[in-house]
């Protein structure tokens, strides 16, 4: 017993010794002053860059730690990449068993300064340029498999940044810092596996149009799942994003809720661009001879491609929104995205205004698109909604300004309503609306469309009260025949041109309609009537259209 007793410490004892020697020659011969050499001329040869290391250290059982570690411009003065200090530690005891178990990779303060250059390239660029001129070594009729497994415990990122400036201004300014830890392996076939992942952004920042966007928040990840809740502040408006993605890597199905208390709409709408000028506008294409084309086929969405795989659904939720001098509140749209088809159903907000339009209401609706190009959701945009409307009034409006001019009653510029009622029909690239607004003293029934190139084409019946009509002056006081069964005035009209500049006239056609068998006999009369001095000589015709307007007035 003493005797193996004491072969156990000689083995022991030897074991030790050859460890202790082991670690003396590591630390002697893997030195700082001998890696440096090793290493820096091989960074520089494959960056094409000027490569700094303050320090490195190799220790059989810590592992490697490098600090100070730059990567430099082009000028070879201000820095590229830098990392603070990186530590390497592993197991020993695996290595035996052909296992390379990585402890802890840990990167510290670890900065990246990305630019865009004036000339549309960017700094990196003749990083990737000088790798990709590299020859490339020709691949073996197999994949060659790794020596050992590699098993990394965990990967640590701490106080990362990374800043991106474009020269152009083309692009918004971005500064990123955040946190991240992620556990995976490596096989020996070289396929890469996470366990798990967590990104923590302490904050995004950009500008955009003159203002500052931040988000903050976390991002959580295994092999098949995503989560991410972000908050993004945009002025005084605090934006929170909810997120689920499954099966991220092959057919991703999203769930994502985005929540705002307030917000401003002007200002969200002002972060996306300029306004698009009326040479950008698109036109309707014509052939040579003038004539339009031929209806175009219905787009279908596109079959393959991520945009049929990818799958989402959720709700964006606004308590209250703000444009111009417009409030909404309660907005809640529930949306779903399946084989490239985007599906918005229920829509629903009420809304209130203060400014040219002062009135208090709802509307409900729904909305579905092909989500491909702008102009093809533009082509296959469809939906319909129902607005109602509560007491309210109408001011500098171009469209009563000129009914007012029509009728010659000031009051109708400014007009007020007690309800209205409309119903919106989206399709074939046009907006249908049927509908009404009245008072006591009038009620306007537009029934028409606007295209999304904004032309109108919106027959309208104006109704107005008897106490009205004592205040209408001009071609429109002397015709008697455009009563209803009320004595209400009823004036058909057509507004055309464009949202920007409508116009609004009497609408000679269905003005004809209305008049039915009354103006009949009044047209007949006139078309063949005898004046004194021609009695006993035939009648002279006169054409109908000329009557008509002798009738309005004109």
């Amino acid at each position: 017993m003493k005797k193996l007793l004491k072969i156990t410490m000689v083995i022991v004892g030897v074991l030790v010794l050859l460890l202790v020697g082991l670690t003396l020659f590591v630390k002697s011969y893997l030195s700082s002053d001998r890696l440096k050499p090793i290493i820096l001329p091989k960074a520089e040869a494959a960056t094409g860059r000027k490569v700094q290391i303050d320090e490195i250290n190799v220790s059989l059982f810590k592992g490697i730690v490098a600090k100070g570690l730059s990567v430099k411009e082009r000028d070879g003065q201000k820095d590229f990449l830098k990392i603070g200090r990186f530590v390497l530690s592993y197991r020993l005891l695996p290595l035996l068993k052909k296992q390379l178990i990585i402890s802890k990779i840990e990167i510290i303060s670890p900065s990246v300064a990305i630019r865009k250059e004036k000339e549309g390239g960017y700094n990196f660029s003749d990083i990737l340029e000088k790798r990709s001129r590299e020859p490339q070594k020709p691949s073996g009729p197999e994949r060659q498999a790794l020596p050992v497994s590699v098993v990394a415990d965990r990967l640590f990122i701490r106080n990362a940044s990374l800043t991106f400036v474009d020269e152009g201004k083309a692009l918004p300014d971005v500064s990123i810092t955040l946190d991240a830890e992620f556990k995976g392996s490596v096989e020996k076939d070289g396929t890469p596996r996470m366990e798990f992942g967590h990104i923590s952004f302490k904050e995004i920042k950009a500008k955009l149009k003159d203002r500052e966007v931040k988000i903050s928040g976390k991002i959580d990840m295994d092999a098949k799942t995503v989560r991410a809740n972000l908050q993004t502040l945009i002025g005084k408006d605090n934006i929170e994003l909810n997120a689920t993605v499954k099966d991220y890597r092959s057919a991703p199905d999203i769930v994502a809720n985005l929540h705002a208390k307030t917000l401003d709409l002007q200002q969200l709408m002002g972060l996306s661009g300029e306004k698009e000028t009326q040479e950008e506008k698109p036109q309707k294409k014509e052939t040579q001879e003038g004539k339009p084309q031929k209806k175009e086929k219905r787009v279908e969405p596109s079959e393959g491609g991520m945009m049929q795989k990818l799958k989402a659904s959720g709700q964006i939720a606004v308590d209250k929104a703000t444009y111009q001098d417009y409030t909404i509140k309660d907005l809640r749209i529930q949306y779903k995205l399946a084989k490239g088809v985007l599906t918005v159903e229920p829509l629903g907000l009420q809304f209130s205004g203060e400014g040219s339009f002062t009135a208090e209401g709802a509307l409900n609706g729904n909305l579905q698109c092909v989500m491909d190009e702008a102009s093809t959701i533009q082509k296959t945009l469809k939906g319909a909604a129902v607005a109602k409307l509560g007491k309210g009034a109408i001011k500098e409006s171009q469209i009563f300004d000129a009914i007012a001019l029509l009728t010659g009653i000031p009051s109708l510029k400014n007009p007020g309503f007690d309800e209205g009622l409309f119903n919106f029909d989206v399709k074939d690239e046009k907006v249908f609306l049927d509908g009404w607004i009245r008072s006591p003293l009038f009620k306007v029934s537009p029934k028409g469309m606007v295209d999304f190139d904004k032309r109108l084409d919106i027959p309208t019946e104006l109704k107005l009260s008897p106490s009205l009509m004592g205040s209408m002056k001009g071609k429109l006081a002397s015709i008697r025949l455009l009563d209803d069964e009320q004595g209400w005035k009823v004036i058909p009209l057509r507004i055309k041109g464009t949202t920007d500049k409508p116009s609004i006239n009497l609408d000679e056609e269905a003005l004809g309609k209305q008049l039915g068998r009354g103006l009949t006999k009044e047209i007949e009369k006139r078309l063949f009537e005898r004046t004194p001095k021609e009695s006993g000589k035939p009648s002279k015709k006169t054409k109908s259209k000329d009557v008509l307007k002798e009738l309005l007035g004109e």
